[in-house]
Formats: C-alpha cells, structure tokens, sequence
C-alpha cells in the first residue's frame, strides 16, 4: 500500500516539475506524501445570460455555451521536524484548462511556451505550518498558513471545497491554531491574518479573525457545537468629524470594521433518521471606508441566519434508499441608509446548494456572468457560499441499489429565494426586478461510482429555470427599467458534468 501510494505520489509530482528539476530519493526522504488530483468536465448552456437567443450583441450573448474540462493537482508532503514537532506543506496547481497550450517549468525564467508563468508561476503553497505536540501538557498548536474549519460550512471554511465548484479554487488561512480536546469534546482557538499588508508597510485594510469553537459530543445520538468569531478589518484613512456633530462632512475611514459571528450547532440522531440545525446571529460595528451614494458610513451589524437538515436510511430489498430536505434563511438589508446592517454576513462560507446554483459561485474561477450576478447586479443569483439575504429550501432522494452497491443515484429539487429585493438605484426610483425576489428553481440528477476507497467518478445533467427575478433582469415589465422591452427572454440554463477525484 505504502509502494502504491509512494507511486502515486510521484506521478503527481511529475505533473509539477520535470525529472531534472529534484532528485527523489533526497526529496522524498523521510516524508510522507500524500494528496488529490480532481478532473472537473462541464458542459453548459445559458450560464452567462439565461437566453438562448439573445436578438443582438450588446443586449446579451447568443452563444454562451461552455464546454471546460480542467485538472486540479494537490501534493501535501508531512514529515517530523522533531519528535514532537511536524510539518505539511501543500502545494496546488490548477491553472489549466484542457485544450490551453501545454506549461514550462520557467526555471530561471526560461521558458518555451506561451504559458508566460510557466507551471511555478501558476503552483502555489496553500499550506506550511508546523504543529507542536501538547504544549503545556494539553494543547496541540498549529502555527503558519492552514486550512480551516468544514467544507460545506456555512460560516468559516478555508480550504478546498468538497464541491468542485467551477474553476477548482481554493484558499487558506495564516493562523495560529490551538487545540485541546477532552472526554466531553474538544476546543479550538484561531488567530489569524486573512489579508496582511507587506512587511514594513502600515496596516490600512489588514483583515485579522479571531475564534473560537467548542464542540461537544454528548452521547451517541447527541452532538453539538457553540462558536464565537471576530473579524476586524482595519480603517485606511483619518477619523476625521464623528457623524451627526456639525463640524463638517463625517469621515469615520481610520475606524475600524468589527464583525461577530456567534451561534450554535446541534445533531441528533435517531434510529434511522436524523436531524441538524444551525443558528448564527452577527454582532459589531459596520464602518464602509469608501460609502457609496446613499449609504450610512457607519452602521450595526444585525443579521442572522438558520439552517435545518433532516434525513433518513431506510433499507429495502433493493438496496437503501435515503430522502433528506434542507431549508436555509439568511437575512437580507433592505435599507442601506439606516444605522443598521440587516443583511447576515459571514466569514468565509462553503454553504453550496444545488448542482448549477452552487458550481458557478460567485468569486469562483472564471465565474460566469448571469449565475455570478453580473447580469442581474448585486450577486442576486450567486451561489455566495452563506446565506446572505438569502431564502433556499430543497428535497431529495438518494439509493445506493444492493446488486450495484459501488453505484449511488440521486434526485433532488431546489428553489432560491432572496429575502430582500434590491434597492432602486436612486431615491424614488422603482425597485430593481419590480420587487421579484424568486431567482430560480432546480432539479438535478447526480450519479456516483466508488471505485475503490480512494478513487470516486460522478456525473449528471442538471436544469436551473430562472425565476421572476431574472425574467424581469432581462426584460423588465417596468418602462422606466434599463431592460424594458429589450427583446431578451429567458431560457433554461442546462448543464452536464462528468468529475473524477483520486486521493493518494
């Protein structure tokens, strides 16, 4: 096992760099290699506008069909430092779309190619840190840029999605992690740097986040979780005149932006069925560096948001069969001239619904015009990653049949909902959308194949049907809006997948 993983490994490696560029046997000595190669086809209509036929160039795109495979590549090597001191790095490569001229390795900034970056310039670290062993007698502590938190994970996730979101990004954290972990459960506290200025430069528009979480793990049928997050991002200019004091214009720039995150996890399990709910509520002080028209310089954060997830596995005689609903708010910020912030904000969310709605993200790689909210403004149908102004609930069924049980076939339905229409571009102007708060609705068919335990394949057709929202973004009945009577209808977005994921 340890030969093949060993193998695998240095295929992988192959993939980065040419057989001249190390030598395996000083390189490998010692360490442990591990990692993941993610194979991403997607084949799609519609995305960038929700039209088929769109009448002429500048009112839509006639021809918006995609068809994109790419490779993502993630080698992570472990090794010991000390006894009671390890390391990982991880490195990951996934610039390259199948069809794109082949890469350089740019050694020296030599290259070949038209790949100008070569394949180092386009190979990033995505973690090194070292952890240390029970300092104090208790607490393992994690020090360096890390993944963080759950995949799927509607409040704080830094890492690779589970979900092969399109593009096949990935981030992370520089953080100091400390972790203590009892017979009731666990602790875990974070501080880190989500955006730093460079060395020897002030720290105007730093982004630092705080946490911390405690897990519980009750009984066999009872867990839960409480946590509490802070992210400070800092002002870049002078405080200036204190809103509302008559000395002139407000300028609250060199104050900084304070947000919480604080809430509660709980799961249960039944028998057969479970059940998981979530609740999270923001707290602190909204301080906009550079406000827009119309908006309030300095404001509360207020927003919350909830998540329940329910299930079953029922077995048959023709293999199990598992139905499942989920059903997630966010609150949405109707009025951004108040003193307060309704609208629910979270740190870094990986909370993914629905097979088109969560592949084309908003920030994603290559995200696409209408489902990342270029075509309808304010990212009103981005699958966001949270629940921000957000109203979402969907059902489903999944079976793995007992005379194929490598093979699990699912169905599911979801509709997109945003809890708070956009606000109209001037003062007494309609509302954007004519109010229409629907984005759309869903149905997918998925396909999975386990392969062996390190090998998965998955494919499906999926069938996103835009709702008011968008029909009134391309058309809109109101006269006065930018798309009255510009001809475009809506049509359909359609999508097929096929995706390959080894580990090693």
């Amino acid at each position: 096992m340890q030969t093949k993983k060993l193998l695998g490994s240095t295929l992988a490696l192959s993939m980065f760099f040419p057989a001249q560029s190390f030598a395996a046997d000083s390189l490998l000595k010692n360490m442990k290699f591990g990692g993941q190669i993610d194979v991403q086809g997607i084949s799609a209509d519609n995305v960038a506008d929700f039209t088929t036929n769109a009448p002429d160039a500048t009112t839509g795109n006639a021809n918006d069909h995609i068809g994109d495979v790419q490779t993502r590549v993630m080698i992570h090597a472990d090794w010991d430092v000390l006894d009671d001191v390890h390391a990982k790095v991880s490195l990951t490569k996934n610039d390259r779309n199948w069809g794109d001229a082949g890469g350089n390795p740019q050694v020296n900034g030599n290259s070949q190619s038209v790949d100008a970056a070569g394949v180092l310039g386009n190979t990033f670290v995505d973690q090194a840190y070292i952890k240390i062993d029970k300092v104090g007698g208790a607490l393992d502590t994690t020090l360096g840029r890390q993944f963080y938190g759950t995949s799927g994970d509607m409040i704080v996730y830094y890492g690779p999605s589970d979900k092969m979101i399109y593009g096949l990004g990935t981030n992370a954290i520089d953080a100091a992690r400390v972790d203590w972990a009892g017979s009731w459960g666990g602790l875990t506290l974070l501080g880190g740097k989500v955006f730093g200025a460079p060395i020897g430069t002030v720290d105007n528009a730093d982004i630092n986040l705080f946490g911390v979480n405690a897990a519980i793990k009750g009984t066999d049928m009872v867990s839960g979780a409480a946590y509490a997050y802070d992210q400070i991002t800092r002002g870049t200019g002078a405080l200036g005149n204190p809103p509302g004091n008559g000395a002139g214009p407000a300028n609250i720039s060199g104050v900084n932006d304070n947000l919480w995150v604080v809430g509660l996890k709980a799961k249960a399990n039944m028998g057969m069925a479970w059940l998981a709910g979530e609740v999270a509520k923001n707290f602190g002080s909204n301080r906009i560096s550079n406000a827009t028209a119309g908006t309030a310089a300095s404001r509360s954060y207020i927003g919350w948001a909830a998540k329940v997830d329910a299930g079953a596995k029922v077995e048959t005689p023709i293999g199990g069969v598992s139905p499942w609903a989920n059903v997630g708010l966010g609150s949405g910020d109707s009025d951004n001239s108040s003193s307060s912030n309704n609208g629910f904000t979270a740190i870094s969310g990986d909370y993914r619904p629905g097979t088109i709605y969560g592949t084309f993200t908003t920030g994603s790689a290559g995200a696409l015009g209408g489902l990342s909210g270029a075509a309808v403004g304010a990212n009103a149908v981005a699958g966001n990653g949270t629940l921000t102004n957000r109203f979402i609930w969907g059902v489903g069924v999944k079976t793995t049949p007992t005379a194929m049980n490598k093979l699990t076939v699912g169905a599911s339905f979801w509709d997109f909902h945003t809890q708070t229409s956009a606000l109209p571009a001037t003062a007494g102007s309609p509302r954007p959308f004519v109010g229409n708060k629907h984005i759309g609705s869903e149905g997918d068919i998925d396909l999975g194949w386990q392969h062996s335990e390190n090998v998965t394949l998955g494919a499906g057709v999926a069938e996103f049907w835009p709702g008011g929202l968008i029909s009134e973004a391309n058309q809109s009945t109101d006269v006065t809006a930018a798309s009255a009577n510009s001809g475009v209808g809506t049509s359909p977005v359609r999508m097929a997948y096929f995706d390959v994921r080894v580990k090693f």
